[in-house]
């Protein structure tokens, strides 16, 4: 589905420009119009003959994720158009490098960023406005609502969702059937399998955040939505209850509590990066790992757990809340709204996400599954077992009775960045839970203030 160019290829020969990607230098930093934008975009693109390169830089993932990427994604749209040439880098720090550069004018042309960054970005101009593209493609009948909408500013779309995931507690069923300990779905049998792991020399959760205070997301995440329940956090963050209401007050003091008995990497957790963590649950030295489907979907080799292994919803924390898990959108791909490539950016990943075969391909291999509905029949019949496992896991924890609201995909900016940034005070005793609450309550009016909305 291709916009019709031809008179403004005639115009694009006429006054010079070229069709490189790249951004434009005298580019104006305020958020485009979709249709000024379409036609500027269509203009640099249309020299068809002239060779282009796309730019698209990804947070770090495993070299295996990547070939997915490249040979689902990439190839085929390089094979369908020669003359472009798709220069794919993953980058550890790559949110950081990103801001520098688009501050700069500069940057990449296609990129990750979370959805809680989309409201920044339009703001300050850094990406293109995608609702024509919506419209052109109808992705409202295509793609789940709920994840259009977290990547909307005022109406309209400026992202599309990469993926969804669900956090949830990744468990080594081996250790559990040592302990003689079942799959924990309350709060009694959690405590009593940290306990056993504990008494038996082994971390009970693996966690580690160093380096990366994002990473609090999961832990908070877990205890709002299975102490507090997800219709609680939904009233906090709409404004109609406070962080001192006892309901969302009591996760955070409960979370403090497991915290301080030791249950996660014996409260070394800030000691420790991620990737130590997980080599602790991989090497069976801890019983619990408290990520999600990203773990098990793209971060990890198949095959690379030597062990009966499984992923469920985390554990109900207080009577009368149910066991859940968190639902969001796993990360946003925003185009540079400087970027002489917006078009063949997101022509090239909207029709990859609408070729069935080709999704069920990239998810058979390790892609994180996209935020639309996937016919199970195209997956092939070679799909390793733990994708298999990792998806029946996700479609449990998304069809469940209750499901939360991840922080990263719902929260909103200034509030789940200081709760990032804040909550390991908190774990230390450096801060008090009484001033981190009030901290937090002022930050959520703020961004209510000036125009956050639920998005769930």
């Amino acid at each position: 589905m291709k916009r019709k160019i031809s008179a403004l290829l005639v115009l694009a020969m006429l006054s010079g420009l070229v069709s490189g990607c790249g951004t434009a230098e005298n580019s104006d930093s305020s958020a485009p119009s979709s249709d000024a934008a379409g036609e500027s975009q269509a203009s640099s693109q249309a020299a068809t003959d002239e060779e282009v390169t796309i730019e698209v830089r990804w947070a770090n993932i495993p070299e295996s994720t990547q070939k997915v990427w490249r040979e689902n994604v990439f190839a085929p749209f390089e094979e369908e158009h020669p003359n472009v040439t798709v220069d794919f880098q993953s980058l550890p720090n790559q949110d950081q490098t990103l801001r520098v550069q688009l501050s700069a004018g500069s940057g990449p042309d296609m990129f990750r960023i979370d959805t809680t960054d989309v409201s920044e970005f339009v703001k300050t101009g850094f990406i293109a406005d995608l609702q024509s593209y919506r419209e052109e493609y109808k992705l409202d009948e295509k793609m789940y609502d709920w994840a259009l909408r977290a990547c909307e500013y005022d109406g309209n779309l400026y992202a599309l969702p990469a993926a969804v995931e669900t956090s949830d507690l990744t468990y080594n069923k081996t250790l559990l059937d040592q302990l003689g300990m079942p799959v924990p779905k309350t709060r009694e049998e959690f405590v009593q399998a940290c306990e056993a792991a504990q008494e038996n020399g082994l971390v009970a959760v693996s966690w580690g955040y160093s380096g990366v205070p994002a990473l609090m997301g999961w832990f908070y995440g877990h205890y709002l939505t299975t102490y507090s329940g997800p219709e609680n956090v939904k009233k906090l963050l709409n404004g109609e209850i406070t962080f001192n209401d006892p309901n969302i007050r009591g996760a955070f003091e409960l979370m403090k509590a497991d915290w301080d008995a030791g249950y996660y990497n014996d409260k070394k957790s800030g000691a420790i990066s991620m990737d130590e963590a997980r080599s602790l649950f991989n090497n069976s030295k801890s019983v619990f790992n408290m990520e999600g489907s990203w773990l098990t979907m793209a971060d990890t080799e198949p095959g690379t757990w030597q062990f009966e292994w499984g992923q469920t919803q985390w554990p109900s924390m207080r009577e009368g809340v149910p066991a859940a898990g968190d639902m969001a959108v796993g990360g946003c791909i925003g185009i540079n709204a400087a970027s002489e490539c917006v078009e063949l950016c997101a022509d090239m990943m909207i029709e990859f996400y609408l070729d069935q075969d080709r999704v069920a391909q990239a998810v058979s291999q390790g892609y994180s599954t996209p935020a639309l509905d996937i016919d199970e029949s195209l997956y092939p019949s070679d799909m390793h077992e733990d994708i298999k496992t990792a998806l029946e896991c996700q479609k449990e924890i998304i069809n469940a009775d209750a499901i939360g609201y991840a922080p990263w995909g719902f929260f909103p900016t200034k509030m789940k960045a200081f709760l990032d940034d804040n909550l390991d005070k908190v774990l230390y005793d450096q801060m008090s839970i009484d001033d981190f609450l009030s901290q937090a309550q002022a930050l959520l009016e703020e961004d209510i203030e000036n125009g956050y909305q639920f998005p769930g």
